[in-house]
């Protein structure tokens, strides 16, 4: 029952930070146009939160897509018979598993690296480590729903 409500709330989590990351994107590029085409007047931010949105959505989105098995599938191997199938299923997870693992490990690498460094994003006054943290972040919402299928 916790883990059911634990699984729901990080499910509209991530739907949550996904539309509000997409969500800006449309709002600050039509603002961009607008300022840019209409005011004569350039938005000198508007990039950096282009950026941050995007990465934001992209990463957490990939996370979700594993949560709903939404990745790409080749249907050639769907056809297989059950006990192939099987044995590329496994070989699929290990493989996810480990590509998760790796994409972990450099995302806190890089994380790490920037918050030493002290970059930050453009104009705007925030770190650069901020915008990669998705990057390690996505990848512990991945491992979560990768070792969930396991138990389905």
């Amino acid at each position: 029952m916790v883990l059911k409500k634990l699984d729901a709330f990080l499910g509209k989590l991530l739907e949550v930070i996904i539309t509000v990351c997409l969500g800006a994107v449309v709002v600050v590029t039509f603002a961009q146009v607008l300022f840019r085409y209409i005011f004569q007047q350039s938005l000198t931010w508007s990039q950096e939160v282009l950026m941050i949105s995007f990465v934001y959505s992209v990463l957490f989105g990939a996370a979700l897509a594993i949560k709903n098995n939404d990745h790409l599938s080749v249907d050639l191997f769907e056809n297989l018979p059950s006990s192939i199938r099987r044995i590329f299923n496994v070989i699929e997870f290990i493989i996810v598993g480990i590509v998760i693992v790796v994409v972990f490990y450099y995302g806190c690498l890089l994380v790490a690296s920037n918050l030493q460094s002290g970059q930050i994003v453009g104009i705007l006054p925030i770190k650069m480590a901020y915008v990669y943290l998705a990057v390690p972040i996505s990848a512990l919402f991945m491992t979560y729903y990768h070792v969930k299928k396991v138990f389905k």
